[in-house]
């Protein structure tokens, strides 16, 4: 299993890959990700202030590494629970690429609707969550345009319709 740092808090450590070991992943091989828009029902959007790289100091969204064996909707349910979130139906927004310094990201975004929970801030991603209808100043530019896609998207019925996942 290949795991990041952030993605080693829930997984035992027999399944880490050492530093170096991951290193050389990341030097050569996309890395596939999920981001959540989660939204609840009066259309304001959760963005978390990340204090890790490599949008380190800015906005951004719930996210985190797809595990080996791990469907779409087990993921998102998955990072959703790490926040103290669960959500009832999920949408496929789009499926992105990201090149960072050093290393490059498959972003698979998804929408989480029907919330229920109060976000909790894990000390380690995020230092703090703010529930918005407007993207905050200084969001991240891959979160923007994921955002901006869901707002445009989901006036759309037949974009909704083919892309529910739950």
């Amino acid at each position: 299993m290949i795991l990041s740092v952030a993605d080693r808090k829930n997984v035992p450590r027999g399944k880490w890959l050492s530093p170096s070991e991951w290193s050389e992943v990341m030097k050569k091989m996309p890395i596939a990700c999920l981001d959540l828009v989660v939204e609840r029902s009066d259309n304001s959007i959760l963005y978390g202030w990340r204090i890790i790289g490599p949008y380190r100091n800015v906005w951004a969204l719930p996210g985190g590494r797809i595990l080996h064996r791990e469907s779409l909707t087990q993921c998102a349910r998955r990072i959703a629970c790490e926040y103290g979130l669960r959500f009832r139906e999920l949408y496929l927004i789009g499926v992105s690429t990201i090149s960072f310094q050093l290393r490059s990201d498959i972003s698979i975004t998804a929408a989480a609707l029907k919330v229920s929970g109060e976000p909790r801030v894990d000390g380690f991603e995020f230092s703090r969550f703010i529930w918005s209808r407007n993207p905050p100043p200084r969001l991240g530019s891959s979160y923007h345009k994921a955002v901006s896609k869901w707002k445009h998207a989901k006036a759309n019925d037949k974009f909704m319709e083919l892309n529910r996942l739950l």
